[in-house]
């Protein structure tokens, strides 16, 4: 293998890597077709084996293409093998990728199983194509070669699209069928009307507990509003209690310690007017000493 030098070296050992995937995929999808059990999965990987050889075609104008434009750069002819040393190049990578498909479909698998296993060898195909193609397409567009790279956008945008498709079989039926093994052969519609039928079914039930989750909801507000409402009436008893304290004090059963010192206070304000008024009485003004001390004996 000659040394590569620069990115175009680069872009014809990643379009000469695509032809190699392209023949393994030509070879290997007959066998797919073959194994697949769901007529939409069979018609799906049939349509894109005619779109592969398209594929096949356009890569041999594509490397036409690079080579030309290397010959009138360099001065020099070199064959297609020739730039690589000569012999013909073999994608390790896609073989390693159809070979475990293939393991996998030469098991004992039931047929529901089988065609999601088909699904997810063909997609790991398909990525690396999809990694294959977009690699080159920038190559090309970083080399000025539009034309090229717009060849190689078409055939990437290909490949996209029919990853999407296995996507789509396998999440809306194959999938499904493959959980529940004994219902192969039902076109995706009807795994569809099963999802739906789930969905429906879902939703009623959701439906059905809406009303008991409400019920609950009134409940904890009713209760709450209780709560708010003894608080309430708790704090009102509370403010009377408190009001109704000090006449209770003043007829001495007991109240508030203001109520209790007010009392107190007029008890001794009658107890000196008393003391006076008998000191004068009993003294006639003079003695009052004696009236004084008995005033302040009472007191």
């Amino acid at each position: 293998m000659e040394k590569m030098n620069d990115l175009r070296d680069l872009l014809k050992h990643e379009i000469e890597d695509l032809q190699s995937v392209e023949d393994q995929i030509l070879e290997a999808l007959p066998k797919m077709i073959d194994k697949a059990n769901n007529p939409d999965l069979k018609r799906a990987l049939s349509e894109h084996l005619k779109v592969t050889e398209q594929h096949k075609v356009r890569l041999e104008k594509v490397m036409k293409e690079v080579q030309k434009g290397g010959e009138e750069s360099n001065g020099k002819k070199k064959g297609i093998l020739g730039i690589f040393g000569g012999g013909k190049h073999v994608c390790k990578g896609m073989k390693g990728i159809i070979e475990e498909g293939e393991k996998i479909m030469n098991t004992d698998i039931s047929p529901e199983a089988l065609d999601a296993a088909i699904i997810a060898s063909a997609q790991k195909v398909e990525h690396y194509e999809i990694c294959g193609y977009g690699t080159a397409r920038t190559f090309a567009r970083e080399l000025g070669m539009e034309q090229i790279a717009r060849q190689l956008e078409q055939t990437l945008n290909e490949e996209y699209e029919a990853d999407d498709l296995l996507t789509n079989l396998a999440v809306m039926g194959v999938n499904e069928e493959a959980e529940t093994p004994g219902s192969a052969g039902l076109a995706p519609a009807s795994s569809r009307g099963r999802s739906a039928g789930r969905v429906k079914e879902k939703a009623n039930r959701e439906k059905e507990l809406e009303p008991v989750s409400s019920s609950r909801t009134r409940s904890a507000g009713r209760n709450e509003t209780g709560n708010r409402t003894k608080s309430i009436a708790n704090n009102q008893r509370g403010s009377q209690s408190k009001s109704s304290g000090s006449p209770r004090g003043e007829n001495g059963r007991g109240g508030s310690s203001s109520a209790k010192r007010t009392a107190a206070s007029g008890r001794s304000s009658s107890s000196r007017s008393a003391g006076s008024s008998n000191s004068r009485s009993s003294s006639g003004g003079r003695g009052g000493g004696t009236s004084k001390g008995n005033s302040r004996g009472r007191r």
